[in-house]
Formats: structure tokens, C-alpha cells, sequence
């Protein structure tokens, strides 16, 4: 049995996380990453709950996740955060109501099979697909992507979303696939390219060239 004072303890541990002033004059901070590993994945039990009540951000592991080799293992649809991000709340709404959209429609896949799913399903499932594998990832034996400054995560999402926005006009499914990775490939090679290096521009551009070209009319 777990005692009545459990979510005080937590709370009172947690709340040492804060600004600090050194001695000095300097000022810092202090964060507190726990780790809570429920007994049977249950995240009813009271320790998993009296942590959820006073932490600011939590990542969700996911065995799943783990084991296709998606890394970090974090679910993006279990997961939040109560600070302030560097992203519109707005877009940052929209594209997990993406993601959701994405999971159900692969959940969907594997009962009526990809033939049973229609082409616009299909792509958003690859749009999901490609905003997991190309932004929520990274690389941490990678000295480019292991750490993202501010500035280049802001650009390279804006970048992301003018993918996901552009009405694509797939003929059929092969095609959806076939374009999805391709975008997808030009990502993970300009994710590993150091900020304003030569390399860094020339996938821009193709990435560029890439959305201009889909967005063309059909038949253009």
C-alpha cells in the first residue's frame, strides 16, 4: 500500500526545480528529469500519478516505437508539455490532430488493408508518416541533428508544414508512396547538413524545387 502523504513527497521533491541566483550574482536553473517505470505499463498507478500532477512536461516511452527503431522512443500523442514552445500553439495543434489522423487510418490498414483505405486517407497517413520520421526523429550519432539550435527547429518545421499543406494530386497510391519518400529522403539529408553550410543550401533548394513542382496544376 502506498502512504496518504505519497503526492506530497512528489510534489515537495519536484518543486525544487526553479531559477536560481548563485552567491555570486549569477543566475541559472535547476531541471529535475524523474523517471517513472509502472509495473505493467499503468500509468493509473499512484506514483505515475502524483508525478503527472506536478511536472511540467512529460515524454511517454513507447515499446512500439522501440521497436520499429524510432528514435527518441518518445509517442508524440501520449506526450506534452504545460511551458511555452518555440512553435504557434495553433500549428502545433494541428499537427498532432495529424498524427492522430495519421494513427487511426494505419490502425484502419490493419483490419480492411491498405486496398480497403482511400487516397486521401493514404496520404495523410504518409504525411503523418513523414512529419514522424523527418522531424519528431533525429539522429543522436549525428553531430548535425544529435542537437538543433532554436532557430533552425523553427525553420525546418515552417519547411515541413508547406509540405503537409500542399495538396498533392496522386494518381493512385504507388505514387503517394513513391513522392512521400522521396520528400522524405531530401529531409533526412538535409537534417544531417551543418546550418548554413553549401550542403545545407543545395537540399533546401531541392526541397524547394520539390514542393513548387507538386504544387503545379495537374497536367502543367
Amino acid at each position: 500500500a502506498f502512504p496518504a502523504y505519497l503526492e506530497s513527497r512528489i510534489a515537495a521533491f519536484y518543486e525544487r526545480a526553479a531559477a536560481i541566483e548563485l552567491r555570486d550574482g549569477r543566475f541559472g536553473s535547476l531541471t529535475i528529469g524523474g523517471t517513472v517505470s509502472p509495473a505493467g505499463g499503468n500509468f493509473e498507478e499512484p506514483v505515475t500519478q502524483g508525478t503527472l500532477k506536478v511536472v511540467g512536461a512529460f515524454h511517454g516511452l513507447s515499446r512500439a516505437r522501440s521497436d520499429a527503431r524510432r528514435y527518441p522512443a518518445i509517442d508524440p500523442l501520449d506526450s506534452w508539455s504545460k511551458y511555452n514552445g518555440i512553435i504557434e500553439p495553433a500549428t502545433v495543434l494541428r499537427l498532432r490532430r495529424l498524427l492522430r489522423h495519421g494513427s487511426d487510418v494505419r490502425q484502419m490498414m490493419t483490419v480492411v488493408g491498405e486496398e480497403g483505405t482511400s487516397i486521401g486517407d493514404f496520404t495523410v497517413a504518409l504525411k503523418a508518416d513523414f512529419f514522424d520520421n523527418c522531424y519528431l526523429q533525429q539522429n543522436a550519432f549525428d553531430k548535425v541533428d544529435a542537437a538543433t539550435p532554436a532557430e533552425r527547429q523553427q525553420f525546418v518545421f515552417a519547411k515541413v508544414v508547406e509540405v503537409i499543406d500542399t495538396d498533392f494530386h496522386f494518381s493512385d497510391k504507388a505514387e503517394a508512396r513513391r513522392r512521400m519518400f522521396e520528400v522524405a529522403d531530401l529531409f533526412r539529408n538535409w537534417n544531417f547538413a551543418a546550418t548554413d553550410s553549401d550542403e545545407f543550401r543545395q537540399w533546401l533548394d531541392k526541397i524547394d524545387q520539390f514542393i513548387a513542382q507538386a504544387r503545379q496544376p495537374a497536367g502543367v
